[in-house]
């Protein structure tokens, strides 16, 4: 949909906390009354909205009219770009160099020391030896699962 102009993005405000489920109803509807919503996105980041791409704004209104936890009855019209934004997760990748120290902050060795021996950015992990004395190991972990060390 790269950059169709044939379906639009609408935002529904809808109550927070409730977005999966106003998501599944509006799913069943346009399944039932063969309404053109060609998909329906629940934004990771942002409570209380649900994102509907579709032709018609009146396919919106149908799928939307009389669900008790939507909100406005107006939806607002977003750009594609705009919705990239939002569905795409923000990861902080630390810069990571071989020899550096780092503290492994999640998994089986969270809160041992490490020293990096490569970085390999593409598949997003990292490869440690750790610096515990009783446990002297080597292991490929995720990057965001290591935090540098300020030394």
């Amino acid at each position: 949909m790269e950059g169709g102009v044939d379906a639009r993005f609408y935002a529904i405000l809808v109550t927070s906390g409730a977005e999966v489920n106003v998501a599944t109803i509006i799913a069943e509807r346009a399944r039932a009354l063969g309404l053109d919503i060609r998909s329906i996105i629940v934004p990771p980041r942002i409570k209380g909205y649900v994102i509907l791409e579709a032709h018609d704004p009146g396919d919106v209104y149908d799928a939307t009219r009389g669900l008790r936890h939507v909100k406005r009855r107006r939806p607002l019209i977003l750009k594609f770009e705009e919705v990239k934004k939002l569905v795409k997760p923000e990861v902080e990748i630390p810069a990571l160099k071989p020899g550096q120290v780092v503290e492994i902050v999640a998994g089986a060795f969270k809160g041992m020391k490490a020293r990096v021996i490569d970085v390999n950015q593409s598949k997003g992990q990292v490869t440690v030896s750790l610096l515990e004395p009783l446990f002297r190991a080597t292991a490929t972990i995720p990057i965001d699962e290591v935090r540098p060390v300020e030394e």
